[in-house]
């Protein structure tokens, strides 16, 4: 028996959490795959260095009203959920058991806005309403190996004068994104941050006039991006209510409710991680 199926054996659950939401609005599948992104990272394992085992079974009890909600989003939608729990652990360069599996149990105690999800190592769970394989990335191609070039003859070869090389230049420094939020700061380590009032989020903000899921920093190629996700009082950008993807740089403030969101680019390393 491998090291990996003990620790199958022996640690079934790895991480249970319990969500609360605040609203009577009906549960969404980007409030869930934060959730189950989230629960992947609090149940890693680590195996050796630079090496952890993360969760691949994910059980997800609902209000009766939210399972049916979530019955609703058909196959695509819910396949979608575990493809992207997936990609984040290609991302976070984790290992697991087997595809990633999400299943939607209905519980009878929990009000609308209400889940739990339950995190585990397995292996051929069944029954599941989604599941994705974890795909390893491309390595990387191999540079051909240069042809050996010939040995000049010193005879023939002149001297030539030597010359000061010049100093290469300094590398600039990289720069890091992060977000202060009540004089707190969160570096930005993942390609998509979510904000609003639910616990599921990336960042959770306690402010009433805040949506469960407000809006969303997504990192681009050549910066990064705020996106509204229909929040009931909007997203502002540096005091113009946004509609669409929005390009933020040091010193945008994003606001939503009474809250104030800083985005800054610094060049060391510091805050919270999200």
């Amino acid at each position: 028996m491998s090291f990996l199926d003990n620790v199958e054996r022996g640690l079934e659950k790895v991480v249970t959490s319990f969500f609360r939401g605040n609203s009577s609005a009906a549960i969404k599948p980007v409030e869930l795959t934060t959730a189950l992104r989230n629960e992947m990272d609090r149940g890693i394992m680590a195996i050796s260095e630079g090496r952890s085992l993360a969760p691949n079974d994910f059980v997800v009890r609902l209000s009766a009203d939210d399972y049916e909600t979530a019955k609703g989003w058909g196959s695509e939608v819910v396949n979608e959920m575990a493809k992207v729990t997936a990609d984040h652990a290609v991302r976070q360069g984790y290992s697991v058991q087997d595809d990633i599996r999400i299943h939607f149990v209905s519980e009878e105690e929990h009000r609308r806005g209400e889940f739990e999800i339950a995190a585990a190592i397995k292996k051929g769970s069944t029954d599941a309403a989604a599941s994705a394989a974890v795909k390893a990335p491309p390595a990387a191609p191999v540079a051909p190996t240069p042809a050996p070039t010939s040995t000049p003859n010193p005879a023939r070869t002149m001297a030539q004068p030597r010359t000061q090389a010049s100093p290469a230049p300094a590398a600039p420094l990289a720069k890091q994104a992060v977000l202060e939020v009540g004089g707190q700061r969160y570096a930005l380590h993942h390609p998509s941050i979510v904000l609003g009032r639910s616990n599921s989020t990336d960042i959770p903000i306690e402010d009433p006039g805040v949506s469960r899921q407000h809006f969303r920093v997504e990192k681009r190629q050549n910066g990064y991006v705020v996106v509204d996700l229909g929040s009931t009082n909007g997203t502002y950008v540096d005091g113009r209510r946004i509609t669409g993807e929005t390009r933020v740089s040091d010193g945008s403030v994003i606001s939503l409710g009474k809250t104030k969101v800083v985005f800054r680019l610094i060049t060391h390393k510091s805050g919270g991680h999200a």
